[in-house]
């Protein structure tokens, strides 16, 4: 515990040096000197006599308790007045304790004892105060950490394309100030990410490699690879979320297997539309076909001579009449399709909230965030 006596008579400064050598003591005889070298010594206990030269005892400690670093800082004057108003004035100024000179040896140890136990229980709550602060402010930013990540959970199953996906994916990587890289390979290339502008020769190489490692792999200092199907994440600073960035990663990859298949599907549909219409360029040509040879089958059989103009337009109608009804077949097939475009259309709208999850970006090659 420190201890600054501010008392001008040299035996008493001898006296108590003496009597408090257990602490750390810091002697001077004077009220300026001593608030001179307040902020250096910081000590947990002022003793204060009240007649000394220049400003005394009482100036001393109103400027004390003025002072933001020693308004609780226990002070216990010490001095030859006895009279109640001496007290008075210095319990007025800001004092906790009074001592009477001559003083007794026993009772200055014991008080100053009390103080330092005070001392030590003060630290002591103040030292769980700032390990509370830091416990909540940790609770606060896993729970920020948290939402960022259940929001990207349910905006990963909304997404347009893989650009929006991963664009959503290093927007809550930033928000939750995790420095990565990210390779993305679906069979169709390979895409690398990252959250800064530099990824070294060493990073690309492990992706590279990464194949060879088990799903998570923590390595170095504060480092970590996730291995999904389709998904690697290098993460530069896994700090105590390792099982948050792997259910980020359980979210990215869902993502990813829903975008593919939605694009499959959506090339499916394009693909039938395509036959469709050429399904139907086909019948209308073969329909035309079978017009004429039907007509010349006729005739040749020798049942007529030629068809006039009334028995071709029957013939015509019959023909069309058929040529109608499958041209309607294909139409129904085509609005089919276009059910399904609208339908998966329909996925891609998020719920409220999280529109602005699906804000475009076109980039390629590597890609910063």
């Amino acid at each position: 515990m420190n201890i600054l006596i501010i008392e001008d008579d040299r035996t008493s400064q001898l006296m108590l040096q003496n009597i408090l050598s257990a602490y750390a003591v810091t002697l001077v005889g004077s009220g300026e000197q001593g608030l001179e070298l307040i902020g250096e010594c910081q000590p947990d206990l002022v003793i204060l006599d009240i007649n000394l030269p220049g400003i005394d005892g009482y100036e001393v400690c109103r400027q004390l308790r003025a002072r933001q670093d020693t308004q609780t800082t226990p002070i216990i004057f010490l001095s030859s007045y006895q009279s109640l108003e001496d007290r008075l004035a210095a319990y007025g100024a800001g004092g906790n304790d009074y001592i009477n000179k001559p003083f007794d040896v026993d009772e200055l140890k014991l008080k100053v004892s009390q103080v330092q136990q005070q001392v030590q229980l003060r630290k002591s709550v103040n030292q769980d105060l700032r390990m509370t602060h830091l416990l909540v402010l940790g609770v606060q930013t896993s729970a920020a950490k948290i939402q960022s990540i259940s929001r990207f959970i349910q905006a990963s199953l909304f997404m347009l394309n893989m650009d929006t996906l991963t664009h959503c994916f290093f927007r809550i990587a930033n928000e939750i100030e995790l420095s990565c890289v990210l390779k993305i390979d679906t069979g169709n290339g390979i895409k690398l990410l990252s959250t800064n502008y530099n990824v070294s020769q060493l990073e690309d190489e492990i992706l590279q490699m990464s194949g060879k490692i088990e799903r998570i792999h923590s390595f170095g200092n504060d480092r970590a690879i996730f291995r999904w199907d389709h998904a690697t994440l290098l993460a530069r600073n896994v700090g105590e979320m390792i099982d948050t960035i792997a259910i980020f990663m359980d979210a990215l990859e869902a993502g990813i297997k829903s975008v593919l298949i939605e694009e499959k599907l959506l090339s499916q549909v394009a693909n039938i539309e395509i036959q469709n219409a050429e399904a139907m360029d086909k019948m209308m040509e073969l329909f035309s076909s079978m017009n004429e040879e039907i007509k010349n089958t006729i005739v040749s059989l020798g049942i007529i001579t030629g068809l006039d103009e009334e028995e071709e337009d029957r013939i015509n109608a019959v023909l069309d009449g058929y040529s109608e009804r499958i041209s309607q077949e294909f139409l129904a097939l085509n609005n089919n399709s276009e059910s399904l475009r609208q339908l998966i259309n329909e996925l891609h709208t998020p719920p409220e909230g999280l529109e602005l999850m699906q804000e475009q970006v076109v980039t390629d090659g590597v890609e910063f965030f």
